[in-house]
């Protein structure tokens, strides 16, 4: 009887391809290059000795043994990941280093984590990533990082990504306290990008956002920028550097969440770091009452 000796990581290249039905968008997906992930479907079909998908208009499609290779990857990867996810359970303790992504606005409640992991695991490396919204999920969905952390609606999050509640953060619009009673017409707003993550969060999250000219990239621009004399819809934890709530800020209140890839390695280090997480409160937790 022939053996079919391919890896777990032959197998989960020629699943991606399967799904997308095509090689540039598996290979964006999963991190690597084109010609990795054809080198790859070659050396299958060579184990093979025949081939898996033939081309048509709309993309790759599967041949009779190709969508056999899919059915027997599917169970081998679900088997891999329920297995590892058993070992982890019986073993309990994390053996990789911790490597998450946070965006500039939740760094401080990651940092807290970061200081509980370390307390509790103080022989795992961590890596921390500090990036857009945008680029904490494309970290994630390329497998890049085992966790990233964001701050705003499930509804909002890709498909590629699953994700876990674990706290929630206060937002505002924040002024210096000499512009605190200004009315809105008249206060100098900068607020996220158009089209950019961020923007589609708070306007989520406050059903309509004023229309400024002036834009920052990221929340620590934007707090810099506010302390000059602008308005920015902020983490409430940006009071600390002497900003005040506007009077006429609207009340937000963002979910954050746990995300890690749908499909791949959920490493016990991250699992712990989350528990830790969801066990510690984010850096101004309430939203101040007006005096």
């Amino acid at each position: 009887m022939r053996t079919l000796k391919l890896s777990l990581r032959q197998l989960q290249i020629f699943r991606q391809v399967a799904r997308r039905k095509s090689v540039s968008a598996a290979a964006d997906e999963l991190g690597i290059s084109q010609p990795q992930v054809s080198r790859t479907l070659a050396e299958i079909e060579k184990k093979l000795g025949t081939e898996v998908f033939f081309r048509t208009p709309e993309g790759l499609e599967l041949t009779p043994t190709g969508k056999l290779l899919l059915n027997f990857a599917e169970q081998t990867l679900s088997l891999a990941g329920e297995t590892e996810r058993a070992i982890s359970e019986k073993v309990g303790v994390p053996a990789c280093p911790l490597h998450v992504a946070v965006p500039p606005g939740l760094l401080s409640y990651a940092a807290l984590g970061i200081r509980a992991f370390h307390e509790e695991y103080p022989e795992l490396p961590i890596r921390l990533e500090v990036g857009t919204p945008e680029r904490v999920l494309e970290l994630v969905t390329r497998q890049q990082v085992a966790l990233g952390l964001f701050a705003g609606p499930e509804s909002l999050l890709p498909r590629e990504v699953a994700s876990e509640e674990v706290g929630e953060q206060p937002w505002g619009l924040l002024a210096p306290e000499s512009l605190a009673e200004t009315p809105l017409p008249k206060l100098p707003l900068v607020l996220p990008p158009e089209g950019s993550l961020l923007r589609r969060v708070l306007e989520h999250a406050t059903g309509h956002l004023p229309e400024s000219p002036h834009h920052a990239a990221d929340v620590r621009a934007a707090c810099a920028l506010a302390t000059t004399g602008f308005g920015a819809y902020l983490p409430l934890a940006c009071t600390e550097v002497g900003l005040v709530v506007h009077k006429a800020s609207p009340k937000i209140v963002l979910p954050i969440h746990a995300v890690y890839p749908e499909h791949g390695r959920y490493p016990v280090s991250a699992r712990a770091y989350v528990r830790l997480l969801s066990g510690l409160k984010p850096p101004i937790t309430f939203f101040p009452r007006p005096q």
